[in-house]
């Protein structure tokens, strides 16, 4: 049978409106990539711990022992040689993040700025979950996206900015857990739990009385500095920025996977800057004044 024109007419108007429908934008409440960096900005700033400055003495402090005969020594916390020189830092007010970088909020910087994102299905691809950044260098674009977004000075922690906020303003504690130990209510370190085996959520574990999470264990950090192994001898006092160049990148923290020499707070380790080692981060703004008034 052959239809009639209007039936055609009638056919193709329906066809369109379902082309145009399909072409439509989201419902209102449908996320968009403009409103998960706007959240992912917000919570960042809203998760923004201030670090008052001030001056703290920097490296292995060490512990006090007893010889067989009952006198006392000094011994180190780290059996490395690179942290074991004392010094002096002075440091400015800065603020910075009681979590580590999530993948929630690493993978919508990825969207927003097209870089590829990690494969789905990945055990510990969860939304919640420390990131791993791909190298140091796009650790460091995570924090400068942040500054471009804001307009604040976002950026990797220093090395000494890093030591200072895990113990807490300088304290002489060897974990940046709650109470400067490892014990079953600090850190995350793996075989002294069934649950998890593998990097926890941001607040798992009870914060450092700074209220930062998860400074020892869970994924080691990035820092900003270049490691150069006697860069504590010849490191300035005030806000020390590290080495001008060097091979390889610092990062900090241990990770739940370290024995616990491994998450001293103290404790130096360093990766080449463009390779990937299952590293996270958290972002500072140096700031002197809070962000939060």
């Amino acid at each position: 049978m052959i239809m009639p024109k209007r039936y055609h007419h009638l056919l193709s108007i329906l066809a369109l409106s379902g082309l145009l429908s399909a072409c439509q934008s989201p419902s209102d409440d449908t996320p968009t990539l403009e409103s998960d960096i706007e959240r992912v900005i917000q919570q960042t700033l809203d998760n923004m711990v201030f670090v008052e400055g001030g001056s703290f003495i920097m490296g292995d402090f060490g512990k006090l022992e007893r010889n067989n005969d009952g006198s006392q020594f000094l011994a180190h916390w780290s059996s490395d040689k690179d942290d074991d020189f004392l010094h002096k830092v002075t440091l400015d007010s800065f603020s910075i993040n009681k979590y580590e970088v999530t993948w929630e909020e690493f993978d919508t910087f990825s969207r927003a700025t097209n870089r590829q994102l990690y494969e789905d299905g990945l055990w510990f691809h969860k939304p919640q979950i420390p990131a791993f950044m791909p190298n140091w260098n796009e650790a460091k674009a995570y924090c400068d996206w942040l500054a471009k977004q804001t307009g604040l000075a976002f950026d990797m922690p220093t090395e000494a900015q890093w030591e200072y906020a895990a113990r807490s303003r300088g304290l002489n504690v060897p974990f940046g857990t709650n109470d400067g130990m490892i014990d079953r209510n600090g850190s995350n370190i793996s075989g002294w739990y069934d649950d998890p085996k593998h990097a926890a959520t941001g607040d798992y574990y009870p914060p450092n009385p700074l209220g930062l999470h998860h400074m020892s264990g869970n994924v080691s950090e990035y820092v900003k500095d270049w490691y150069a192994e006697d860069y504590y001898q010849h490191s300035p006092e005030l806000n020390p920025q590290g080495p001008d160049t060097g091979q390889k990148k610092v990062i900090r923290g241990g990770s739940y996977h370290s024995s616990s020499r491994f998450n001293l707070a103290i404790r130096r380790d360093s990766v080449e800057p463009d390779k990937a080692d299952y590293v996270g981060l958290r972002c500072v703004i140096n700031n002197p004044a809070p962000i939060h008034q």
